[in-house]
């Protein structure tokens, strides 16, 4: 049984729209800020093989309440619960019930509250059923309303898989999601991932809209090892937003772009602690039905570099890395760099910069500076002690200073057995 426990304390504003009178200026008009405190505790515990090896159990869960007004009736006290669920597995099948995340089925997964069926149907060959309510946990630390679905809601589905540890794995699945009594996805998914050789690897996915009858989503990509230090990679990538918008959602009335990625990446390991690199990639934009005259730009790109360091004892870690995006309308130039290090015996410190910068005008109101320090060392044996300070320059705060102060706890339990 594992157990990880984290008290956090933040100090950050909030911003909220507001209406007062003859206001100062149009800044006042529009926007203020109010003062938040809040503390948040997360709680997350994966125990295995209870009851005789059959039972396995895991929760994540997390609340918080502003220090400010914690009676206050306004959103500042919120909390969730992300997962919760329970196996009983005997032989080749199990069965789970509760709250978990299943990352098949629809592009990004599902979050499903119900209950599923796992069996071995061969050495290498397992189907997954399962039927359940679809949610959205929250995990802001910030307080206030936060997202979900209303109303009834059901989604079922399946999974068969076969795979060859090493060489070479595959799935077929297929998600049915309803609401409001209409079906709004019919989602079937395939994976595959595959290693012909000790130097290449080649792995993809292809989700299709059923009832849309077109792709949401695909992705295919290569790695192959020049020697032990160049690694290469290739991949291409297909989006169509507006498939992946529920149909009883308004925005799926709105007209989107669909998005093709072709990309190239490779990164040299010049010496056992030093790796440089470089990604290139072109997007095709396009609008199903509208002539191209009238889509607006339709080819973008990114262009990345990186640099990554480290000492042989790890205690000492450095990367940074500069990235050009161009969508076709806007042109942004990211710069980042982080580096940890340690200060004192096992006081652990860390620095990280970064910024995105408006190519138009350097001094526009899009570009955005961040910048944050840390701190973090063990106070107990289980337990560590952070702190961290964060100032950001971003479109909706001239200037902002963020305060943040942590406890963690780990607990490694074996119960029963020996030791």
């Amino acid at each position: 049984m594992r157990m990880r426990f984290d008290v956090i304390f933040r100090g950050v504003p909030r911003y909220v729209l507001t209406t007062q009178e003859n206001p100062a200026s149009a800044d006042d008009r529009y926007w203020r800020s109010i003062a938040l405190a809040p503390l948040q505790e997360r709680f997350l515990l994966d125990g295995t093989n209870f009851m005789h090896g059959h039972v396995d159990v895991h929760l994540s869960a997390w609340d918080s309440v502003d220090l400010t007004d914690p009676t206050s009736s306004d959103g500042r006290v919120a909390g969730d619960v992300a997962v919760a669920w329970t196996k009983y597995h005997r032989g080749p099948w199990s069965v789970w019930g509760g709250r978990r995340f299943i990352p098949w089925g629809a592009p990004g997964g599902v979050h499903l509250d119900g209950l599923g069926v796992e069996v071995r149907l061969t050495e290498g060959l397992t189907l997954d059923a399962l039927a359940g309510r679809p949610v959205t946990p929250a995990y802001g630390s910030l307080l206030g309303g936060h997202p979900g679905f209303d109303g009834v809601t059901a989604a079922g589905g399946a999974r068969i898989g076969w795979s060859q540890p090493g060489t070479f794995s595959a799935a077929v699945s297929y998600l049915e999601h309803w609401a409001a009594g209409i079906p709004v996805r019919r989602i079937a998914e395939a994976t595959f991932v595959v290693n012909p050789t000790r130097w290449l690897n080649v792995r993809g996915e292809v989700s299709w809209d059923l009832l849309g009858l077109g792709i949401m989503q695909a992705d295919v990509d290569a790695a192959a090892w020049v020697g032990r230090t160049v690694e290469v990679d290739a991949g291409y990538g297909h989006l169509d937003p507006a498939l992946l918008i529920p149909r009883w959602s308004i925005l799926s009335v709105f007209v989107t772009r669909t998005y093709d990625e072709g990309r190239l990446r490779a990164a040299w390991r010049i010496l056992p602690v030093l790796q440089v690199g470089a990604e290139g990639a072109m997007q095709h934009y396009d609008v199903p039905g509208v002539d191209a005259s009238q889509q607006g730009p339709q080819w973008g790109s990114r262009v990345e570099f990186f640099v990554r360091a480290t000492s042989r004892d790890r205690r000492f870690q450095f990367t940074a890395m500069a990235s050009h995006r161009d969508d076709g309308v806007h042109r942004m130039l990211l710069l980042r760099t982080a580096g940890s290090f340690p200060i004192w015996g096992p006081l652990l410190g860390a620095l990280e910069a970064a910024t995105a910068l408006d190519d138009d005008d350097f001094a526009a109101p899009r570009t955005s500076w961040f910048g944050r320090a840390s701190v973090e060392g063990p106070v107990a044996a289980a337990w560590r002690l952070g702190a961290s300070v964060d100032g950001v320059r971003s479109p909706l705060a001239a200037s902002e200073l963020r305060g943040m102060i942590h406890l963690t706890g780990r607990f490694d339990v074996r119960l029963g057995g020996r030791q």
